[in-house]
C-alpha cells in the first residue's frame, strides 16, 4: 500500500509541475476585472483504511482528479457565480467503487438596495462512504434556496428563507430510500450596534422519502450575530424543535442549535469553531437526532507554508424505524500541512483519523486517511 501511494503521489507532482510550466489554462477578465472566467485542476492520491465507513471495512489507494470551471459576475444589480466541475475517481483494488462524478453550482446575488439576497441552484452526482448506513453510497443531489433580507425600519430587519432539496440514491444502492425536503424560514433582526445583531427565527420543515413516510419539524430558535466578542465573529443560534413523525406515529423533542464562529488571534493564527443539532432522515427511514462540534485552528508559517489542525466529536441518536434506540459516538482528529507558490500551485498533505462508537456492534468502526493534493488554478 504504501508503496502503491508514493507511486502515485510522484506521477501526480512531476504532472502537476508541467501544467505550472505551461500555459494550459488562462484566467480570463473582462469588463473592467468585473467579469472573471477561472479553470482549476486538482490531483490528488491517497491512502484510505475503511472506504465502506463500516466495521469490516476495505481498504485501498484512491486518485482522483477534478476539473473545475468558474464564472463570476460583478456588474450590474445582480451578481452572478457559477461552477461546474467534474472528478474521477479510481480505486486500485476495489475498481467497482471508481467514480466520475460531475456538479453544477449556480448564485444569483443582490447585495446592495433595500432588499437584499440571493437564489442558489445546484445539481450534483455524489459517490461517498455514509457512516449511518456503514456503505458507500451514490446518489443525485439537488438543491435550490431563496434567501432574503429586508430593513423594517433602523433597527429592525426581517429575513426569510424557502428551500427544496431531492436525495435520489441511483446504481447497487438503489434499494434505498430517495428523501425530498422543503422547508421555510422567517427571522427578525434586532441591530443593537454597528457590529452585532439579535435574532429570533421560526423554521417549519417537511421531509418525505420514496416510501411516502413523512416527518414535520418546526424550531423555535434566538442568537446573535456579528461581532459575538471582541475578536469572536459569526453566527450562533438555538432553541427548541419538534419532530412529528406520521410513519410511526411518534413525536419528538430536543434542543437545535447552529453555530460557526471565527477567532483571529492575530494575522497568522486563528481558530473556527462550529456546532450543529438538528434532526435528520436516514436512507433507511430512520429519524436521528444529530449533534455535531468541530474546532479547527490554521496558523501561516509563512506567505506560503501553513499548518492546520481540527478535532471533532459528535452523537447520533436513532429514534426510530429499523435502528430504533442505535446510539453512535464519534471522535475525529485531522492535521496538515500546505504550500502555496501561487495560484497556479498549491499543494497540500492531509491526515484524518474517525473513530466511531456504536451500541451496534456491526456500526463500530474506524478510520485513517492520507491524501495529497496538488491543485492549479488559470
Amino acid at each position: 500500500m504504501l508503496n502503491g501511494f508514493l507511486r502515485h503521489a510522484f506521477i501526480l507532482l512531476g504532472a502537476c509541475l508541467y501544467l505550472v510550466g505551461s500555459n494550459v489554462f488562462a484566467l480570463v477578465k473582462s469588463a473592467e476585472g468585473r467579469d472573471e472566467l477561472a479553470v482549476t485542476g486538482t490531483l490528488a492520491t491517497g491512502y484510505d483504511s475503511n472506504i465502506n465507513s463500516a466495521h469490516e471495512g476495505k481498504s485501498d489507494i484512491i486518485t482522483s482528479t477534478t476539473l473545475a470551471v468558474e464564472f463570476a459576475r460583478n456588474a450590474g444589480l445582480i451578481g452572478v457565480n457559477g461552477e461546474l466541475s467534474w472528478t474521477r475517481a479510481d480505486f486500485a483494488e476495489n475498481a467497482e467503487e471508481s467514480f466520475s462524478d460531475p456538479s453544477l453550482n449556480l448564485e444569483f446575488s443582490k447585495i446592495k438596495g433595500r432588499v437584499t439576497g440571493s437564489i442558489t441552484l445546484s445539481a450534483a452526482r455524489e459517490s461517498q462512504a455514509d457512516p449511518a448506513l456503514n456503505q458507500r453510497t451514490v446518489s443525485w443531489n439537488y438543491n435550490t434556496a431563496f434567501n432574503w433580507k429586508y430593513p423594517v425600519i433602523d433597527r429592525y430587519s426581517l429575513g426569510g428563507a424557502l428551500s427544496y432539496g431531492l436525495v435520489d440514491y441511483t446504481g447497487p444502492t438503489n434499494t434505498l430510500t430517495d428523501l425530498t425536503t422543503k422547508s421555510a424560514s422567517t427571522d427578525l433582526f434586532y441591530k443593537y450596534n454597528s457590529q452585532r445583531e439579535l435574532l429570533a427565527g421560526y423554521r417549519i420543515r417537511h421531509s418525505d422519502t420514496s416510501a411516502n413516510n413523512q416527518s414535520i419539524d418546526h424550531a423555535f430558535t434566538t442568537g446573535v450575530s456579528g461581532k459575538i466578542l471582541a475578536k469572536l465573529k459569526g453566527e450562533i443560534r438555538a432553541g427548541y424543535q419538534l419532530r412529528q413523525d406520521d410513519a410511526s406515529g411518534q413525536s419528538f423533542g430536543s434542543t437545535t442549535a447552529s453555530a460557526a464562529v471565527t477567532w483571529a488571534i492575530n494575522r497568522r493564527f486563528n481558530l473556527t469553531a462550529t456546532v450543529d443539532k438538528d434532526f435528520s432522515t436516514t436512507a433507511n427511514e430512520s429519524s436521528v437526532d444529530n449533534l455535531s462540534f468541530n474546532l479547527d485552528a490554521q496558523y501561516a508559517l509563512t506567505y506560503q507554508w501553513a499548518l492546520f489542525t481540527g478535532l471533532g466529536t459528535g452523537q447520533s441518536q436513532f429514534l426510530n424505524g429499523t435502528e430504533l434506540d442505535r446510539s453512535d459516538y464519534y471522535a475525529t482528529w485531522r492535521t496538515g500541512t500546505s504550500y502555496t507558490l501561487n495560484q497556479h500551485l498549491r499543494i497540500s498533505l492531509n491526515y484524518s483519523f474517525f473513530v466511531n462508537q456504536s451500541n451496534r456492534s456491526t456500526s463500530s468502526f474506524d478510520r485513517n486517511t492520507l491524501t495529497l493534493n496538488l491543485s492549479s488554478r488559470w
